[in-house]
């Protein structure tokens, strides 16, 4: 469950990654995220506090659980 999580949460990332690469960059000079670049940007920084936490509670849940089982 846990590898199945951080797969899912780098994927999403590396997804928001390559939106906001095309969207400050002129790649594909006509797309819709190139006129709201500032948006884009400010999600992305945003996806990535949320995933930081969401990788933070998962990892410390299953560190709980291992040391639980340890004792």
């Amino acid at each position: 469950m846990k590898k199945i999580a951080f797969i899912i949460l780098a994927l999403v990332w590396v997804s928001s990654l390559i939106i906001l690469i095309i969207a400050l960059t002129d790649i594909y000079p006509n797309t819709i995220f190139s006129e709201y670049r500032s948006s884009v940007g400010i999600a992305f920084i945003t996806l990535t506090g949320l995933l930081k936490l969401m990788y933070n509670a998962v990892n410390k849940k299953s560190n709980t659980r291992i040391s639980s089982h340890q004792n």
